[in-house]
């Protein structure tokens, strides 16, 4: 062959090439084209659905978290969704719009929209139509006016209720991850607000769930049950809440509910010298009156063991064994009370907007004599038991205060019985120390009075909670303090505390300023600050107003607990920092801060992280 012949048939055989490829690109713009269309369009119908069940689904889930009962009423509502996002999921699951998922950008933006899709679809579907009947049975099986419960129609809902507790967490992991990725701000936005509603939905079931799988045995299903009440006083702080100031005697038996003996505590505090044995550990931290006294069973984060303690002093001045302890403080008064309208005691009339004044601090200026406000606080427990189990008082309101007392870590309880125990196990009434986990909420700032007064009443400030992961590719951030290490994986906790205390507090009857502690001039606060973390931490440094302080710490129920005593004159301000190491192995995440629940103003921030 000639070279002629040769460049000829080289020329077409580029010539032929380039058709082939040209072709195949064009092949391959005719697909993705076909693909952008498809997806585009079932998108749309998607988001057709989507969008006309949304304003419908938004109202029924909050009016439903809201007022479980109500969705009875909505039961048709509920499905006539369901079917809507059902029809929105089917459009967004097939193998074209998985493939298109791993496209740049846009691929994370459809893979978001489709899970946030389905989390939407299992909330409704899954976590709320098929437990509606269960919701408006736990209403009726309530007579508030009867003071019963009808335990077996209790027990009935458990299963139901379960089961969407798991759906509606299934639907929270899955928004979980569709927040993940680059998203445009709509959608960002849209996923926020799905987060929100079924963050809210899932606390609603989540707490009937542990209710209805608690509440028969707790009231007596299978015998009758005897409890201690005690009443928390946020104006002498502990970590429940404030000193048992008052206890009352529980009993259940049947579903029935009675308010038995008032007492107070020097009718369960044991001789001088015969205090309950602690730990060398409890003792370390908080001296022989951890089992001194009943006022100071909650200077301990760990509720079991206040319980434990509580239990123990009951059965050696009583005679009589306990079955659990419910710890309830002062400021949950007012939250009742907005649900049940006001109440007079001993001539006082107390409301939701004045609960807190009269009780923390009105009552000891107008009442100095000790005696006096032990049947003061005897008499508001009843008249506060009859009220909520009155004629014309709705279960529905009175189940939401309590329940906002709960989240706020208002009420704990310890139950003898360990099968009940577990069920509780994590969540907010299980106290404290309880509530801290790696997945959020990893630190903890407890308080608790060293006045021996009722200073805690104008005691105000906030707690914070943030952490730090070293750089990548980097080295850890040197600490600024010596011998203090690195600062990488740690989680730092911050309290600050403002004394609003006037300044001629000094003046103020004995039972307010305290009876004289050593080395604290009277008017001053003494508070002593704790902070806890779960096991995968351990205590760094402690600084107050800037300066590093020897570090005191034990371990309190496997949990690192670091305390120092801090005082506050009349004004001043005084801020305290925790700072814990990450063990090598763990990664806890913050996402907020565990703390003791006042009546005052206490701000709660957590910089949302992982640390590590």
């Amino acid at each position: 062959m000639s070279g002629r012949s040769r460049r000829r048939a080289r020329a077409a055989e580029r010539a032929r090439v380039t058709r082939v490829v040209l072709l195949s690109l064009c092949a391959v713009a005719v697909v993705l084209v076909a693909c952008a269309a498809w997806v585009g369009v079932r998108a749309a119908l998607s988001y057709g659905h989507v969008s006309a069940a949304r304003a419908e689904a938004s109202a029924t889930v909050a009016a439903v978290a809201a007022d479980p009962v109500s969705a009875a009423s909505r039961a048709d509502r509920l499905r006539a969704v369901g079917e809507r996002l059902d029809d929105a999921t089917g459009l967004t699951g097939d193998i074209v719009w998985r493939a298109s998922e791993y496209l740049p950008f846009a691929g994370a933006n459809l893979r978001s929209y489709r899970l946030t899709v389905e989390a939407l679809h299992e909330t409704v579907d899954g976590g709320l139509t098929p437990v509606v009947a269960d919701l408006a049975r736990l209403d009726t099986a309530v007579s508030l006016a009867d003071r019963t419960v009808d335990t077996k129609a209790v027990a009935a809902t458990a299963a139901g209720l379960r089961s969407a507790e798991r759906a509606l967490e299934r639907g929270r992991t899955t928004l979980r991850e569709a927040s993940a990725g680059p998203l445009v701000p709509p959608l960002a936005s849209g996923v926020r607000q799905a987060e929100d509603l079924v963050d809210s939905l899932h606390k609603t079931v989540s707490s009937l769930a542990v209710a209805a799988r608690v509440l028969p045995d707790a009231i007596g299903a299978s015998g009758a049950k005897n409890y201690a009440l005690l009443f928390n006083n946020n104006a002498e702080l502990r970590t429940t809440g404030g000193i048992a100031g008052a206890l009352s005697e529980l009993t259940a038996d049947g579903g029935r509910i009675e308010l038995g003996e008032q007492l107070v505590p020097d009718q369960l505090n044991p001789a001088a010298g015969a205090g309950l044995e602690v730990s060398p550990q409890e003792r370390g931290l908080y001296g022989p009156q951890l089992g001194e006294y009943v006022q100071d069973v909650n200077l301990t984060p760990d509720f079991v063991r206040s319980g434990e303690l509580t239990a123990a002093h009951w059965r050696a001045a009583l005679g009589q064994e306990l079955d659990g302890v419910v710890s309830i403080d002062t400021a949950t008064i007012g939250l009742l009370l907005a649900a049940t309208g006001p109440i007079t005691v001993d001539g006082r009339v107390l409301n939701s907007e004045n609960a807190s004044t009269v009780l923390l601090r009105d009552v000891y200026l107008e009442i100095p004599d000790r005696d006096a406000q032990d049947v003061f606080f005897g008499e508001l427990t009843r008249v506060m038991f009859d009220k909520l189990f009155g004629a014309g008082t709705g279960t529905v309101p009175v189940l939401k205060a309590l329940g906002t007392a709960v989240d706020q870590g208002r009420i704990s309880i310890w139950f003898a019985d360990s099968a009940l125990q577990r069920e509780i196990a994590g969540g907010p009434l299980a106290g404290p120390l309880a509530q801290l986990a790696d997945d959020g909420t990893p630190v903890g700032v407890f308080l608790a009075d060293g006045t021996a007064g009722k200073m805690d009443a104008y005691l105000e400030g906030s707690m914070t909670a943030t952490c730090h992961a070293p750089k990548a590719n980097g080295p850890a951030e040197k600490s600024p303090a010596k011998g203090a290490g690195t600062r990488g994986r740690t989680v730092t906790a911050t309290a600050t505390l403002v004394s609003t205390a006037p300044q001629d507090i000094a003046s103020f009857p004995w039972v307010v300023i305290g009876y004289g502690v050593p080395n604290l001039p009277t008017g001053h606060i003494r508070t002593m600050v704790q902070f806890a973390a779960t096991d995968s931490l351990r205590p760094q440094r402690m600084m107050v107003d800037g300066t590093e302080v020897p570090l005191l710490w034990r371990m309190i129920d496997g949990h690192p607990v670091a305390v120092v005593s801090v005082d506050l004159a009349p004004g001043a301000v005084s801020v305290v920092v925790a700072e814990f190491t990450a063990l090598p192995t763990r990664s806890p995440t913050v996402d907020r801060v565990v703390a003791t629940p006042t009546a005052t103003e206490f701000e709660h921030y957590a910089e949302r992280g992982t640390c590590g």
